[in-house]
């Protein structure tokens, strides 16, 4: 299923240069978060970074990416 997840998303967002790979994480259900990582040479340090981070809804051949302000808001207060 993580290359479906994988194909799914690289359809949507394009690949960034010194891709080094892709870790997708099952959170609850239908819900991963995707971590896209890089990785880049300097000063003879091999350095890898999470490029971008994306909060997926997946179902059989649909992916949709949820933008940050659809995100569960928990830094308010409920009164």
């Amino acid at each position: 299923m993580d290359l479906e997840i994988e194909s799914l998303l690289f359809k949507q967002v394009n690949k960034p240069k010194n891709y080094l790979m892709t870790k997708i994480i099952n959170l609850w259900e239908n819900r991963y978060r995707i971590n896209i990582y890089t990785e880049k040479e300097e000063n003879n340090l091999i350095k890898r970074k999470i490029y971008c981070s994306y909060f997926c809804h997946y179902s059989p051949g649909i992916l949709t990416i949820i933008p940050d302000n659809e995100k569960i808001r928990t830094d308010r207060k409920i009164t």
